[in-house]
């Protein structure tokens, strides 16, 4: 029985320590956050290494995710998630190099949330080639 009570305590411990570690909804916050994609631009063709460039801002951010795709398939050729959480300010500069044989039509998508559920969305559709 104190086996079973042990437990439980921990198991209800470790909940509320779970549920407080992410901030779920800041108050006041109302807007989705800002991100800025300086490079690539769109309908630009990248030879070689392609650089991913910007920054994003908001209260507080919660999730980012980057991922650049082929059109003709869907083939993933870069996919990152950094680490913004709980930051005001974030700025990325990734890099790859597709493994492509010829121009290739690409997608980069950037989605990035924030603590109260807003959540900004950038695609940009560009060309890699070799």
């Amino acid at each position: 029985m104190k086996k079973q009570s042990f437990f439980l305590i921990l198991s209800l411990s470790l909940g509320v320590l779970f549920l407080n570690a992410c901030k779920h909804e800041e108050e006041g916050d109302t807007t989705a956050p800002v991100l800025t994609l300086e490079e690539p631009a769109a309908d630009e063709v990248v030879s070689g290494e392609v650089h991913i460039h910007g920054k994003v801002t908001d209260e507080s951010l919660h999730e980012m995710e980057i991922l650049v795709t082929k059109d003709a398939d869907g083939t993933e050729l870069f996919k990152d998630a950094p680490s913004v959480h709980d930051e005001t300010s974030y700025s990325f500069d990734k890099h790859f190099t597709p493994s492509v044989a010829a121009e290739t039509p690409v997608t980069l998508v950037i989605t990035v949330s924030d603590h109260s559920d807003h959540t900004t969305t950038k695609t940009v559709k560009f060309k890699v080639k070799p």
